[in-house]
This record gives C-alpha cells, structure tokens and sequence, in this order.
C-alpha cells in the first residue's frame, strides 16, 4: 500500500465529520488493514481524521494523504480524543475493529462523539465463544450504534452473543477488480521466484496458525507425489514465516518458495502467477481464533483462479462451493492435498470456476458499494442489510 488515493471513486456522499479510531492502518499490511483502508479512502477527506498506532513507514504514508492521521505509541488510541474532538468538530466515529478496540468506545462517547459505529471481523467471533470476553463483546455493543458483522454466518453468532438489543448491519469489504485481474501477467513473479512452467498454487495471508499454511505443507507432499512439476507459492507475513520457511526448505527444497511480504504493485502478479489459489484456515485455540471472511480468497477470484478454503468462521461465504471453488476441512491435510490435485487435474474446470468467481466478485464484492453502506450507518440512516442472494 501508498499514501496515493489513485484509483478511488470518492463514491460515499456526505457523512457526518467523523473520527476514525483503528489499531489496524497502512502501512501495517494485514486483512483488517485492507479494509480499513479501502473503505476511509472512498470516504469525503475533508470530513476524516483518523487516529492509528505508530508504525515503521508511517510518516512517509500519512504525507500522501487528503485527511489528517494522528499516530500514537502502542494502542494508547484515547489519548487526547477530546481535544480531537472539538478541534476538528467531529460528530461521529468508526472503531474499525471492536475486538478490542471498542472498549475504547466509552472514551470516545465522553470525548463529544454523537454517533458510533464498531465493525467486526474474525477476532469478534473468538470473544464471542468464551465467557468473559462474551461479556466484554457485550459491553462494547451496548455503547455504539451500530455493530457490524461481514457475513450471515459472523452476524447470527455475533448477534447471539450480545444480545436482541444491539443494531447489527451487514459491513463486507471488497475487491479492487481493476488491480486483480486475469489479464495481469504472472510472469514476472514465475521468474521471480523461481516457479518454472508447471501448475503453480499460491497462497496469500497472514502468516499465523489460524491460517493452517503448517498443514497445507503437511498436504503438500501428497500433491507432489501426483504432481511432481506443481510448485507453492506463500505470500505473506507474521509470526509463523520463519518456522515456514525451515519446513519448506528441509522438506521441500526447489518446490515451495516463502515470499514473504510483497509490495502492493506486485501482489496481482503473484496471483496471476498461479493456477489454484488455497487458504488453508481452521479455526484454531478452541475456536477462540478463527477467519471472518478472507479477503485475499475475493482477490484470488478476482484474478480469475479457482479457489481452495478451509472452513472456519464466516470463510464459507468468500466463495460458492463446487462452482468457484471447493470448501473443505483443512484441519485434515488430505482433503487439502485432494481439493488441490482435483483442480489441478481438470485445469478446464479449474478455469471455469476461476471465470464464475470473477463474475461473481464483479456482481457482489466491491468497495464502492461498502463505502456508500457504510456512510449511511455513519450518518444514522435507515439500510437494510443486503444480505447476499443465491447468485447466477
């Protein structure tokens, strides 16, 4: 990601002047960050500011942009809120992630803020499952507005969580279909990393236990017992890369390649690099740590791959089962190798799931759509929830 607003619409009419609390901002990457970003940045810049913890980078990023940031240290976010407030006359806020952050939200209620929005995203659903932070979860929904959740699945288990008295609205994020593409070369990465001419499946995603990448190396073997030319491509970033990467190389050597983190510019050529897209995520902890949606698998389908993904909270809505990928246990590294070799098998099938699960991005995941949402929970405004329809 850059300071650079190149290709936003600016689609959101206007909205109350509106604070922006978040823990998860540019030019941190990481999924919450994605969509944070994606929606404050179609919304109007004169009615923003926007308060996110210090990170390497941050000055550089924050030059680029129309709307104030202010950055602290840690997660002290509460820190001079009220001042922000009234300097910058702000009527309305977004905790972009209410786990945790929307125990910030007595603060910003007693700093002058009128209306409050929170969103949900995977890490809600883990404090929705255990006792005291199902009572914090609670605690949070009664001091906003409005509590938002990403799919059905993430809503009816939120909403049992805390209760028939909190506003729950639908808030999905998107999928930039110009970037992802299936004209994009994959070239350039093929040669990059090294992945030769044979079926290549990539993988794109914080690289934490909850993701399941130590049993897609698991699976891995089986695949290149069938495929012996198929290579790996992980992209990404987080506290599992290094155990990875040693895996890889003791087990692997030549077949898998741990990218690491990648710039923005060339993530769409990683994708277009491959043939199968997998995100192998499991709910992990007891259930404590699971996927809210998965944006990286919209990307995939965006770029015209089929796509392979593990059962865990709201990830089953990312996709259409057997019509633009396969969903499947991935806690059992052989229905991962198999999902894998099916598609790799069939590469007709494969591209014609690749096809419908772009159509189906273009028709349903766009950021356009999620900001003008979002806008109106910001300024009070009746939306029904556009819970998404049995499509094609």
């Amino acid at each position: 990601m850059d300071g650079t607003l190149t290709g936003a619409r600016g689609t959101a009419r206007l909205i109350p002047r509106t604070l922006v609390v978040t823990g998860h901002f540019p030019p941190e990457d990481g999924g919450v960050q994605t969509f944070t970003w994606e929606l404050v940045r179609r919304l109007p810049a004169d009615r923003l500011l926007v308060v996110a913890p210090c990170w390497p980078g941050d000055a550089a990023f924050d030059a680029g942009l129309p709307f104030p940031t202010v950055r602290r240290h840690g997660y002290l976010l509460f820190r001079g809120l009220r001042r922000l407030v009234r300097e910058h006359a702000l009527t309305a806020g977004w905790i972009t992630a209410a786990a945790p952050f929307g125990l910030y939200a007595p603060l910003v209620r007693a700093a002058g803020v009128g209306r409050l929005v929170a969103s949900s995203h995977g890490q809600e659903l883990g404090w929705a499952r255990a006792l005291p932070t199902r009572l914090a979860m609670r605690a949070v929904a009664g001091r906003v507005d409005t509590l938002t959740c990403l799919n059905r699945t993430t809503r009816a288990e939120l909403g049992a969580a805390v209760g028939r008295g909190t506003r729950l609205a639908t808030l999905a994020g998107g999928v930039d279909a110009e970037r992802f593409a299936p004209h994009v070369s994959g070239e350039p990465a093929r040669r990059r990393y090294g992945l030769g001419g044979g079926p290549v499946v990539v993988s794109v995603a914080r690289l934490v236990r909850r993701k399941g990448h130590d049993l897609l190396l698991r699976a891995w073997a089986d695949v290149l017992a069938a495929r012996p030319d198929a290579r790996l491509l992980i992209v990404g970033d987080g506290p599992m890369r290094g155990p990875l990467a040693e895996a890889a190389a003791r087990e692997f050597p030549g077949s898998v390649r741990i990218a690491g983190p990648v710039p923005a510019a060339d993530l769409p050529g990683c994708y277009a690099a491959a043939d199968v897209f997998v995100l192998p995520c499991r709910d992990d902890r007891r259930g404590l740590q699971t996927e809210g949606l998965g944006l990286t698998t919209l990307e995939a389908s965006a770029s015209g791959l089929p796509v392979v993904v593990g059962r865990s909270g709201g990830s089953a809505e990312s996709l259409l089962d057997r019509r633009t990928g396969l969903l499947v246990d991935a806690s059992r590294p052989d229905a991962i190798a198999s999902a894998l070799l099916e598609l790799l098998a069939d590469p007709v099938r494969a591209r014609a799931m690749g096809a419908a699960g772009r159509r189906w991005v273009l028709d349903t995941w766009t950021w356009d759509r999620a900001a003008e949402r979002l806008a109106a929970l910001l300024r009070g405004e009746p939306a029904p929830d556009p819970m998404i329809e049995p499509w094609g």
